[in-house]
């Protein structure tokens, strides 16, 4: 959205009270982000109706998606509602509310093709895009009906986007998908091979890409557990651009919740991946995420889930306490868990998640790791600072502005749960 704005005349400003357009740009995971755009929303409407005419408000993305009309009559000072399939298309929503009137795009339509340059924070790692949208029923999760279903991008477009970043000087690329792996499903044909499979399917995809000149990382994110398969696994290992480091979303360790989350795999299988993944490479981090407090869950369905993490051993998880969504059917089951509970067993599997992490970032002492430098340290200015293939932010001393963007090696002296320290040989 920042690209097309940029290309039809706005500048982004830090000031909010100098805009003459605000995007809020939302996410709908947790009820907790819908608070907080509305809350937004009130003193920009209060300034809008002080000020007739001289600000634009937009609401985009999954809140916009979900909400809809509601929005438009609970904040009548709102000029646009669009939901995340219309984000390229922001200059005509805001030509079609030249007029004043209020606009509404929540409609699922096939996403064109984007030809706009986005607006990349970075000016060494790129977020590309490789796949829309999600076809799962998780029970708990409100992504399918604010992002409407999987539409993947034609591979050729994607290496073509690929090229032009590296030829901008990107370095690193991490290929987006709400669920990566279920790439090529709705693409037309079959592998020539006879196997069975699709024409397309995310391994293909990654072998296809994999040769860009000038892009020297390549990582992916997320992946489902219902589709990684063998063969993927086995390609990352073979393929030198692809970083060690794998986002596969667990969620629980207990088999019953699983099945109650539609998430379609066991535990069994979940540790059968990982099992697979260190077979191949065996330095390999691995992140993950978990919810607690799930309707219904016991406490020792949530104790499989802490020994889960402690079996495993994951690199960094990303937990949360299980949040009820709009028009999800888990929100309206009757054995909604007390908050209070949820909160307890939450601050106990991070303290787990914690310890858990910082044996396995043991591995990594006395080491020489290759980094990509992405700047200064901005707490100390003497350091620079960057990642390992295994996703590890190291710190070092250093010219990081000298050293931005190039690949160094760095022995580690000291580690810490998420982060090391060392020194640039």
């Amino acid at each position: 959205m920042a690209g097309v704005l940029e290309s039809i005349g706005y500048e982004c400003t830090e000031d909010i009270s100098d805009a003459d357009l605000i995007v809020y740009n939302t996410c709908s995971i947790r009820e907790k982000a819908e608070n907080k755009v509305y809350s937004a929303l009130g003193s920009q409407a209060k300034r809008k109706r002080m000020h007739m005419g001289d600000l634009k408000l937009v609401v985009a993305g999954c809140v916009a998606q979900q909400e809809g009309e509601q929005l438009l009559r609970r904040v009548p000072e709102l000029d646009i509602v669009m939901g995340p399939q219309h984000a390229n298309r922001i200059d005509q929503l805001l030509e079609q509310n030249r007029d004043g009137e209020q606009v509404l795009a929540t409609e699922q339509i096939e996403i064109a093709e984007d030809i706009t340059v986005p607006k990349r924070d970075s000016s060494l790692m790129a977020w590309i895009n490789v796949i829309y949208g999600c076809n799962e029923k998780c029970t708990y999760c409100v992504v399918p009906n604010v992002r409407g279903q999987e539409q993947s991008r034609l591979a050729e477009n994607i290496k073509t986007e690929m090229k032009m970043v590296a030829d901008l000087g990107y370095k690193e690329v991490t290929l987006l998908g709400q669920n990566i792996d279920a790439y090529g499903r709705d693409l037309p044909g079959l592998a020539e091979d006879h196997s069975g499979r699709r024409a397309w399917t995310f391994t293909d995809l990654l072998k296809y890409v994999h040769d860009v000149e000038g892009i020297e990382r390549i990582r992916f994110a997320t992946s489902h557990p219902r589709y990684f398969t063998h063969r993927l696994i086995k390609a990352c290992s073979e393929l030198p651009k692809i970083c060690e480091f794998f986002h596969i979303p667990f969620q629980s360790g207990d088999n019953d919740i699983l099945r109650e989350m539609k998430r379609g795999y066991t535990h069994q299988r979940y540790r059968t991946i990982i099992d697979t993944i260190r077979h191949f490479m065996p330095d390999a981090s691995i992140s993950g995420d978990a919810i607690v407090g799930f309707p219904g869950e016991t406490e020792e369905q949530f104790e499989r889930t802490v020994q889960l993490v402690r079996d495993i051993g994951f690199d960094r998880v990303n937990t949360a306490a299980y949040s009820p969504r709009p028009n999800t059917p888990a929100a309206e089951w009757e054995n909604q868990i007390a908050d209070i509970i949820k909160a307890d067993r939450l601050n106990r599997l991070n303290r787990v998640v914690n310890e858990v992490a910082l044996e396995r970032a043991k591995r990594f002492e006395n080491r020489e790791l290759e980094v990509l430098v992405e700047g200064v340290n901005p707490r100390d200015p003497n350091q620079a600072f960057g990642r390992s293939s295994h996703n590890k932010l190291v710190y070092f001393d250093g010219d990081g502005e000298t050293l931005k963007g190039k690949l160094v090696t760095v022995k580690i002296d000291e580690v810490r749960a998420y982060t090391l320290m060392g020194k640039m040989i």
